[in-house]
């Protein structure tokens, strides 16, 4: 091979190793979707400067103690706020949902001589999570915008979203799931 065939390979390869697995259509699904309705039974905690408060196992968690090994939840504010707050019952209406990929990946110091210059690579060593992303409608301003579901964190190849089961285990009695009824024909 020439040197010119060689640098499109090498280009195309790259180009190749760079792209997200990404969803393949039809193959995961949401564990829920607009018009399902989640009812907080209970008060939620928010810490000072912060603008998520997590639920694993039914349990409010701070992020450090997460098992990112296994499915989770947080309730996300619009920001972080001086002062710790508290999220009071209600009932929140799921206006759209979006499932999105989430990827650690190992980087190692390899370093491959580039048109731009040495770049770093990956050796495509590492761990995704599918996150459901849920845009609530709140009854209050003051409430939390969206509830992000993760699935947990595993090689590609096996990684998938969050299900409902798992979804309600993580959210625990603390937050009711009702889905939307569906009309029968």
């Amino acid at each position: 091979m020439k040197i010119r065939e060689w640098l499109v390979l090498l280009v195309a390869l790259g180009l190749a190793a760079c792209q997200s697995a990404g969803l393949q259509a039809g193959r995961f699904g949401n564990p829920v979707s607009a018009g399902t309705e989640l009812e907080l039974v209970e008060p939620l905690p928010v810490p000072a400067g912060l603008a998520r408060v997590y639920l694993q196992a039914g349990e409010v968690r701070r992020y450090g103690d997460i098992d990112q090994y296994q499915p989770f939840c947080y309730f996300l504010m619009d920001a972080p706020a001086p002062l710790a707050r508290t999220i009071q019952p209600a009932r929140f209406t799921v206006r759209s949902v979006v499932l999105r990929e989430q990827d650690v990946r190992l980087q190692r110091p390899v370093r491959v001589a580039g048109w731009g210059g040495a770049v770093g690579i990956s050796d495509g060593l590492g761990v995704i999570a599918f996150e459901t992303h849920m845009l609530l409608d709140a009854p209050d301003p003051a409430a939390p915008g969206r509830l992000v579901c993760s699935g947990a964190f595993a090689p590609p190849f096996e990684a998938e979203p969050i299900r409902l089961a798992e979804m309600r285990l993580a959210l625990g009695a603390r937050v009711i799931v009702r889905l939307p009824e569906v009309p029968t024909p």
